[in-house]
């Protein structure tokens, strides 16, 4: 675990597994959903929603690349055109706690990936506090987008089927 907490605390940053070729749902609650899945550059984890009826998705994966394990959030809207090298930041709290991320646009005008810095020590304490909560607020400031919210009821579970999974890569 703790070799495992060294290794992700490197990244994190917010869609589905868009590049993955293979998925497999390994834990679904609450609209959360763990899965692995086989991608271009090897096997991946991840857990997230894309359940919101208006186009909203937050999903954190783990993937091992150049023989490290790295992590990444990703959030999008279908309804965004972000620019590829767009950057700035967004803030997520889970209760009482927040983290700061920083974050850059992907090739999907949809999505933007962000780094992770801030409040969590590591991954898996940022993990570990998404598995705890009960909401999540994710705050984008300077930017014209209101603040989203999620209930996180239910996501032990799924976190536990990811973090399993992520032990394996």
């Amino acid at each position: 675990m703790r070799l495992l907490a060294l290794a992700l605390a490197a990244a994190l940053a917010m869609a589905a597994p868009v590049s993955a070729q293979q998925v497999r749902d390994i834990a679904n609650v609450n609209g959360w959903r763990a899965y692995v899945a086989q991608s271009d550059s090897g096997v991946l984890c991840g857990m997230g929603t894309d359940a919101n009826r208006v186009g909203r998705y937050f999903w954190i994966k783990v993937e091992r690349l150049r023989g490290e394990l790295h992590g990444f959030v990703q959030v999008g809207d279908r309804s965004w055109n972000v620019r590829q090298e767009a950057r700035g930041r967004i803030v997520i709290a889970i209760d009482n706690r927040r983290a700061e991320l920083n974050y850059i646009g992907t090739g999907s005008p949809e999505m933007i990936e962000a780094s992770y810095q801030g409040a969590f020590n590591n991954f898996i304490n940022f993990v570990e506090a998404f598995a705890a909560g009960y909401r999540m607020q994710v705050i984008f400031p300077g930017e014209r987008v209101e603040p989203w919210s999620a209930d996180l009821r239910g996501t032990r579970a799924v976190t536990e089927a990811f973090l399993a999974c992520a032990r394996r890569i």
